[in-house]
């Protein structure tokens, strides 16, 4: 149990418990026990692990300091989405929080729901957190409320959001942090680039010349902004 805490599968479990006890007479049981075994936990969940997390996570904003915890249900009752941050979020934020980075992952986990992690850069150039979401769709309306639970959490809006030209998180930026700069992020922006320009304009010295100029004001701005 402890190890599918952490994304560990029976089989693996199996195989680990076998190193640790020395030989497989000593696990105390076979690889067919530890699958059914993890069947059955799974069928006695059931569709219960929605409820799970939101319990689990209520217990840590109940418990620990300065911990915020926000979901949202859909209209048929499902859970959607959910924000949170512990303390160490906040005081990130409250450091470095003028330049905000978010990104939803590309592929979604097997409850269908992205990833959606909120970065800055501390004065180290090392990535810090601000907070995490799930949500179950990557619309206008989802990420209006996410950016919400963003703001309700810190009190306070970034200075600038940087993120990649989805255009669900394009509209609800516009609606929610008011006065935030929205910039689109210069990896995807240079990714893109020798396929939407063509190779000859690619391949022109002067224009290289304004593409390098451009990434070192980029970088003297960043560095401004990380070190007064």
């Amino acid at each position: 149990m402890k190890l599918s805490n952490v994304n560990i599968g029976p089989v693996t479990s199996y195989n680990l418990v076998k190193e640790m006890t020395g030989s497989y007479d000593k696990v105390g049981a076979t690889k067919t026990e530890f699958k059914n075994f993890s069947r059955d936990v799974s069928s006695f969940i059931g569709n219960k692990d929605a409820q799970m997390i939101v319990d689990k996570f209520t217990l840590k904003k109940d418990t620990m300091p300065n911990f915020s915890f926000e979901y949202l249900v859909g209209e048929k009752g499902e859970f959607s989405g959910c924000f949170w941050a512990d303390e160490t979020c906040k005081l990130n934020y409250k450091a470095f929080g003028d330049v905000v980075s978010f990104d939803a992952t590309f592929k979604k986990n097997k409850y269908n729901m992205v990833f959606v992690p909120f970065t800055g850069i501390d004065n180290h150039q090392k990535c810090v957190i601000f907070g995490a979401g799930l949500l179950s769709d990557e619309k206008k309306e989802p990420y209006m409320w996410l950016l919400n639970a963003f703001l309700s959490v810190h009190g306070s809006e970034p200075n600038m959001v940087i993120t990649d030209q989805d255009l669900g998180m394009k509209a609800a930026i516009e609606v929610v942090f008011k006065s935030a700069k929205h910039r689109l992020c210069m990896w995807h922006i240079m990714n893109k680039l020798p396929s939407k320009i063509g190779s000859q304009i690619n391949e022109d010295i002067l224009f290289a010349t304004g593409i390098k100029k451009e990434k070192e004001n980029l970088r003297f701005f960043l560095m401004r902004k990380i070190i007064p």
